[in-house]
């Protein structure tokens, strides 16, 4: 058994999957929708703004104004029909992804994944 075929069949599923094509069509919406591309890039700006401020240590009125915007900018985000749908299809998609890694760790180790779930002490990060 060629483990690289298998890695490049799995691959070929996963790009088959109901939940890469929903998060490519809703990639695909995000390109064609001004409103959708400037909700994000707001939403990303406020970010990195966030980050800055936090770490030039600027005065905390300065700090929760920027938070206040950029939570009132992810409310808009979630309410957008395109935005909303992408983060979905992106949700789905990541935990996906994470569900596989996890079947490739236990089958490798042996052992069971955490998740919260299982062990609520975690969070569901433990080994």
């Amino acid at each position: 058994m060629d483990v690289i075929a298998k890695a490049r069949e799995l691959g070929q599923l996963i790009a088959e999957s109901p939940e890469m094509n929903r998060l490519s069509r809703a990639e695909e919406s995000i390109e064609r929708d001004d409103t959708a591309k400037r909700l994000l890039e707001d939403y990303k700006l406020l970010q990195i703004e966030l980050v800055r401020a936090t770490k030039e240590g600027r005065d905390k009125d300065i700090v929760d104004s920027i938070k206040q915007r950029l939570m009132d900018k992810q409310k808009e985000v979630n309410e957008y029909e395109v935005t909303k749908n992408y983060l979905e299809s992106k949700s789905d998609f990541d935990k996906m992804m994470k569900d596989i890694n996890n079947v490739i760790i236990h089958t490798i180790t042996g052992e069971e994944p955490c998740s919260p779930n299982k062990c609520g002490s975690c969070g569901g990060g433990c080994k």
